[in-house]
């Protein structure tokens, strides 16, 4: 019964519904981590587990995808579908700059920061952090001489998210 249901929903569909779940339930655990371990622990802990997922979803979505990653435009454009696929089509950014040397991400919706707002969480809002973390060892594991830094944050009250990746 569950195939033929399933079989009626176009897989687009199915991608969006099962993104925003998973951003719904790391929100709420992430919340809850809060409530057990305190702040300053919770936020310790989200970027040791985003870090550690950075490491390896990166080296995957580069081979599933065969992105080259020589270069900043490669890494950018790694790190943005990466993102997707684990985000799903909420997620909304584009490659503003882009140059061997460094390039420039900006994303104006992000599912994360819809989820905090869903849960009420404008303020001290850690996905920044979380994120950083991820994309960091995820661009150390596919090519260490590229850098990466968020200089924008939605949860920190910019217009949006700014993603660089540079050239050491």
């Amino acid at each position: 019964m569950a195939e033929e249901i399933l079989k009626k929903i176009p897989a687009e569909k199915q991608w969006a519904i099962a993104s925003k779940t998973f951003t719904t339930t790391a929100t709420a655990m992430s919340m809850m981590y809060g409530d057990v371990v305190g702040p300053e622990k919770n936020k310790e802990i989200l970027i040791a587990l985003w870090g550690g997922g950075g490491k390896s979803s990166y080296p995957r979505m580069k081979e599933a995808f065969n992105i080259p990653v020589d270069d900043a435009i490669g890494v950018a454009t790694l790190g943005s579908v990466t993102s997707k696929v684990s985000m799903g089509p909420e997620l909304e950014s584009e490659l503003v700059e882009a140059a061997p040397e460094r390039a420039v991400v900006r994303v104006t919706k992000c599912p994360w920061w819809e989820r905090y707002k869903e849960f009420g969480i404008t303020e001290g809002a850690i996905c920044d952090a979380s994120h950083t973390a991820n994309a960091t060892e995820g661009v150390k594991a596919v090519n260490p001489k590229i850098t990466f830094k968020m200089t924008k944050a939605l949860p920190r009250g910019d217009p949006y998210c700014e993603l660089v990746y540079e050239s050491k």
